[in-house]
């Protein structure tokens, strides 16, 4: 029986913890979803996830004794503004240049998710997906990353989430993202020379306390009147896990391997994508809702304590009023009576 007791305890501590990891996982840019696919549900309203990835990747050019190496730092915010809208931003203070010893920002992302309201939620979610791109960045194009302009741009897009926990084995769910990237806002709108579209499908499976999930993700240029093949541009397969860590830390690890071909003509300049990236995340989770809910509900149970303090000290206070009262009335009664039989004696 004590077994079969500590199995059951077990049993809800383990979906327990599947619950936080699967609720917690924030994607690269922010927002809920993979790595750089996004879930088609949102953030719960008042949470606010605060996350940190960084990346690697080195290789030995062969025209050159010295190591090529690529570090990128991206933070990120995700806040659940209410049940049908999530914000989130996206701000790399680090990402190499080859050019500099210390590397210079990056562009700044700023995005939100609108729900798409449709039916029973429970296994399909749909959210449409904007994100605006701020030129922050100080060199733009870089060798190893993705194609950057260093022009204001705008990404209207869909994000799709289907949950098939309840048809196989164990937790699976299926995730289908596409959109469009406008690199240059000061242009007609969807016309700039290197607009791309993007796409992205990917799968996450829940297994014991862990999160594995793989994803596809690639840019293609739109509107190149060279033709330019679809293995030329920019796509990367990744492949990670997250679990729930120490003091409550989402942590995720993911490998990309890139399945890109570029030439010289696929990103206006010559320069090579990394064949792979070592990305590592960490995610806090804060839940702001329930923390400000419990400071209104201490403030409010205070708020009653000092009225029933008040309640109990005015009851005290006309009880001692009354009770003087009646002293003063006994002590009249007193004299009264005392009045009286002196001047029945007197007689």
């Amino acid at each position: 029986m004590n077994k079969q007791i500590s199995l059951l305890l077990k049993t809800v501590a383990f979906l327990l913890l599947l619950a936080a990891v699967s609720h917690a996982q924030i994607s690269l840019q922010g927002g809920r979803g993979l790595l750089r696919i996004q879930d088609g549900g949102i953030s719960e309203t008042g949470d606010l996830y605060l996350s940190a990835f960084g990346s690697t990747f080195f290789e030995k050019p062969t025209s050159s004794s010295t190591l090529a190496k690529n570090y990128h730092l991206t933070l990120n915010f995700t806040y659940g503004l209410s049940h049908f809208l999530e914000i989130y931003g996206r701000l790399v203070p680090y990402q190499d240049d080859q050019s500099h010893i210390w590397g210079p920002i990056g562009d700044t992302e700023l995005g939100f998710k609108l729900r798409v309201p449709f039916g029973s939620e429970r296994n399909v979610r749909l959210s449409l997906r904007n994100y605006f791109i701020l030129p922050t960045g100080v060199n733009h194009n870089l060798e190893y990353e993705p194609y950057t302009s260093g022009k204001f741009g705008w990404s209207p897009g869909a994000t799709f989430s289907l949950n098939l926990e309840d048809n196989f084995f164990v937790p699976l769910k299926l995730y289908l993202n596409g959109g469009y990237i406008d690199r240059d806002l000061g242009n007609s709108i969807f016309s700039a020379r290197d607009d791309q579209i993007y796409l992205g499908v990917g799968l996450k499976l829940l297994i014991r306390n862990t999160i594995f999930f793989w994803e596809y993700y690639t840019e293609q240029f739109s509107n190149r009147k060279e033709k330019i093949e679809f293995k030329e541009n920019y796509q990367v397969s990744t492949l990670g896990f997250s679990f729930l860590g120490p003091y409550n830390l989402i942590l995720t690890t993911a490998f990309d391997i890139s399945l890109a071909k570029p030439t010289e003509r696929t990103f206006f300049v010559d320069k090579k994508l990394a064949d792979w990236k070592i990305w590592i995340g960490i995610t806090k989770y804060i839940p702001l809702k329930k923390m400000f809910n419990e400071i209104s509900d201490r403030k409010r149970r205070e708020n009653e304590l000092k009225e029933e303090l008040k309640k109990q000290q005015m009851i005290k206070q006309k009880r001692t009023e009354a009770d003087e009262e009646l002293k003063k009335m006994q002590e009249e009664l007193k004299k009264k009576k005392k009045n009286k039989d002196k001047k029945n004696n007197g007689q």
